[in-house]
């Protein structure tokens, strides 16, 4: 399900990833990842991006800035928690198990437009942990499970509104 961010909602996303990048490297943490593709504002604004979309296709409260965690949740669908991951792999990626902390995850990937962001599908944890397997991308096995196994939106959009209105 592909998704257009408003400008409005694009230019919150450089601002949320300027000042969390500011902040990091204010407070000394270094880059998670080292990535030579991609700088570290870069990939905080696309992961803000992803969470705009999300947002707005399920007409939710937009991210906001987090200055300590966000606690492995980035928004709620009612009361059910969302951990919105982006990647450019096309692949869901966790650290451990212990890492996903929502009730479920959503992997969201860019398009070839750059207001475009694409909802891949989303996951529950317990499905995730069954599941995922093991992969080491060259800093440490993380546990990864790739879109095609991944719930399509339409299904979880209906959940949802079955949920709202029931």
């Amino acid at each position: 399900m592909i998704v257009r961010v408003s400008k409005r909602d694009q230019h919150e996303a450089d601002l949320l990833a300027q000042d969390t990048v500011m902040l990091l490297e204010k407070l000394g943490v270094t880059p998670r990842l080292d990535n030579k593709q991609q700088s570290r504002l870069e990939a905080n604004r696309l992961g803000f991006m992803a969470e705009f979309a999300v947002c707005r296709l399920f007409n939710v409260e937009p991210p906001r800035l987090n200055i300590a965690t966000d606690g492995g949740v980035d928004l709620w669908l009612g009361d059910i928690s969302v951990d919105v991951k982006f990647s450019k792999t096309g692949s869901l990626i966790f650290d451990s198990e212990e890492k996903f902390k929502s009730n479920l995850a959503v992997l969201v990937t860019s398009t070839s437009d750059p207001e475009c962001m694409l909802l891949e599908g989303w996951v529950g944890k317990t499905a995730f942990v069954r599941e995922a397997y093991a992969k080491d991308f060259g800093y440490g096995e993380r546990l990864v499970m790739g879109s095609s196994d991944l719930t399509p939106m339409p299904r979880l959009w209906q959940l949802i509104m079955e949920r709202k209105f029931k």
